[in-house]
């Protein structure tokens, strides 16, 4: 089969989407000899996939949340019927699939696992290999929250004694306030606070961070949790023993990352803001505010500018996508073959749905 041109064109050059939207496109074939096929199809794939070593064995989980297929030309696999000869010529075939309104976790790639999406078209040919093309896809969960708790300012203390039971050293009472629990990419973080230093200690500095915490479930209660600073401020201002400050740091913005996501079974998503107090020749002292993040912004706030949120989204679909891309045919090879030494979770993955 001589094919100058097979490729999957996504209306829009869409590159990111929510549950309730439509995936559509065109299949675009060119040809410039006669060819005989048994059918052209797309298919629509989300996998979460999570594999981790523990000494000799690898326990692996895999969740099957989409598994759709269109039938372009010709007949399914596997189903009785006549060939299909193809002159040769341009040909597009629209496809196009609604994706469920229930919910479908975010696309993401991490350290022991992964939640993909993406479309494969195949031109199916008797007695020769197939013509195989694929295409990354980026969903982002629809997340929001309305419990008004999560949109008030959270004031927390912390008062640690310094030094070593044996030689103590004064207490270091620290106060830290964020003006809410719940942000979308494109938010600003304010947080301030207030110290006291009570100890023969010098405080050398301030920070805030933003913490992204992922817990990867395999079986036979197998976890790994993979904690990662996302973004840093720091603030050096010295605080001698037996004076007291205010903080009051920098706002930040919150950058294109995947929402809170929990529940789903092999991944976890969770976020946190810390609030740290550097001392000299001695443990750090920190507080901790877990945090939401959304896709929506709070009813409460103000919305992010409609079209900072899209390049947000842009910027988070083009690093999924480049990654994912990169990884998707090894991830589809593994999770069909299986592997020795290999304990899978054992639930049967669903019937695929036709169209």
């Amino acid at each position: 089969m001589m094919a100058n041109l097979f490729a999957i064109a996504l209306t829009g050059d869409k590159r990111v989407f929510q549950p309730g939207d439509t995936i559509s496109g065109v299949l675009l074939l060119n040809t410039n000899k006669e060819i005989n096929l048994r059918g052209v199809r797309v298919e629509l794939h989300g996998v979460g996939h999570v594999r981790i070593r523990s000494g000799k064995v690898t326990y692996a989980r895999r969740e099957n949340y989409l598994s759709f297929q269109s039938i372009l030309l010709g007949r399914a696999p596997f189903q009785n019927g006549s060939d299909v000869k193809l002159q040769p010529g341009n040909y597009n075939f629209p496809f196009q699939f609604p994706l469920p309104v229930s919910a479908l976790p975010t696309s993401f790639e991490g350290t022991y696992g992964s939640v993909r999406y993406w479309l494969d078209a195949v031109v199916e040919r008797p007695w020769r290999i197939d013509l195989n093309t694929r295409t990354p896809l980026v969903i982002v969960e629809r997340v929001q929250t309305r419990n008004p708790e999560f949109l008030e300012p959270r004031v927390k203390q912390e008062d640690r004694m310094l030094g070593w039971p044996c030689c103590p050293s004064g207490q270091l009472h620290t106060k830290a306030r964020i003006e809410r629990l719940a942000y979308c990419p494109g938010q600003e973080v304010k947080i301030s606070g207030h110290v006291n230093n009570e100890s023969s200690k010098t405080v050398i500095g301030f920070e805030a961070q933003l913490v992204q915490t992922v817990l990867y479930k395999a079986p036979e209660a197998t976890t790994r949790k993979v904690t990662e600073k996302l973004y840093i401020l720091k603030k050096e201002q010295e605080l001698a023993p037996g004076d007291q400050t205010n903080v009051e740091l920098d706002s930040f913005v919150i950058p294109p990352v995947q929402p809170t996501t929990k529940g789903f079974g092999c991944i976890d998503i969770s976020y946190a803001i810390r609030f740290k107090v550097r001392v000299k020749k001695a443990f750090n002292t920190e507080i901790i505010f877990p945090i939401v993040i959304t896709t929506v912004p709070p009813s409460a706030e103000p919305s992010v500018d409609p079209v900072l949120r899209e390049h947000i989204y842009i910027a988070l679909a083009n690093y999924l996508a480049s990654r994912a891309a990169a990884e998707l045919d090894n991830d589809a090879q593994e999770a069909t073959e299986g592997e020795r030494n290999t304990v899978w979770d054992g639930s049967p993955a669903p019937e695929a749905n036709r169209k």
